[in-house]
């Protein structure tokens, strides 16, 4: 292939952005050990690569379920397909079943989340800390991870996703949480977690007006398990008097990647983060 004839740079719309993928082994402070995070960036394949020192992406910070690690979203879902051709990094980092919190007798991943991944994936891409510029999202105990960070933090993103989940407590949306190492390490994070009662948070946040400047998208399928805890959760925003934007959705779908893949475009357009009606709407990327 001749680059004099220019053909070397040449690509269809589809293929112009395609992001870099990179794995980032680095030491957590909060954790005390080395641990892995996965980013996506945006590539502009067809362009000479040329120096952007100033340069800084909207972030999205996209947390893994309980039977999950930090590479199921890269190998299970269409978030790179996605987000191809717009300016926006993805950091998926590894969680391993923490439930995203500090655990009384164990490692602290709510603190790890906060102060290592969100101030050294800013540290080591060109990725933004400004609130407008940050948001974050999850499924499952990602999604309840998500909800819970966003909900101490309120002044630090612009967007939360939470997706198949909701209140789970006792006897409310719990039959799924029923290994013991998680009920045990559970069980442990309370002394330790920034307030982890999603209802108690919100409603603090309410007497003070809401958060009309953080977009909230959740959503379940209605055959999920957890929808019992998602239609708990659903009920409180929905009884909250002040200013939110929040979307809920739900759906026929059960506790899998067919229902994720389904909200994971509908979510990015909700925050603004791709177009309503963009081609890469899974249906057609997919099919």
């Amino acid at each position: 292939m001749s680059r004099q004839s220019g053909s070397f740079y040449k690509s269809s719309r589809r293929e112009e952005n395609q992001m870099a993928f990179l794995t980032c082994d680095f030491f957590a402070s909060q954790l005390g050990m080395d641990i892995p995070m996965n980013v996506l960036l945006p590539e502009k394949r067809q362009e000479k690569p040329v120096l952007r020192p100033d340069a800084k992406y909207k972030v999205l910070y996209l947390l893994h379920g309980h039977s999950d690690d930090a590479s199921s979203y890269i190998r299970k879902s269409v978030i790179e397909l996605l987000v191809r051709r717009y300016d926006l990094a993805v950091v998926m980092p590894e969680a391993h079943r923490s439930g995203y919190g500090n655990s009384a007798h164990g490692h602290a991943y709510y603190d790890y989340i906060l102060e290592d991944v969100m101030v050294q994936a800013p540290n080591f891409f060109p990725i933004s800390t400004a609130p407008e510029d940050t948001y974050i999202a999850g499924l499952s105990m990602g999604g309840m991870g998500a909800m819970r960070i966003a909900l101490n933090n309120p002044r630090r993103f612009a967007g939360v996703g939470c997706l198949s989940a909701g209140i789970h407590k006792k006897g409310i949306g719990s039959n799924m949480f029923t290994s013991e190492d998680f009920t045990r390490n559970a069980s442990r994070t309370a002394d330790s977690t920034p307030s982890q009662d999603l209802e108690a948070l919100l409603r603090e946040l309410d007497k003070v007006g809401g958060l009309p400047d953080v977009k909230f998208f959740h959503e379940c399928g209605t055959d999920d398990p957890l929808y019992p805890g998602y239609c708990a959760l659903r009920d409180v925003f929905h009884s909250l008097k002040g200013q939110w934007n929040y979307r809920c959705e739900e759906r026929p779908g059960n506790h899998n990647w067919d229902n994720w893949n389904y909200y994971l475009p509908r979510m990015l357009q909700y925050f603004g983060l791709i177009p309503e009606g963009d081609e890469t709407d899974n249906r057609k990327i997919l099919f």
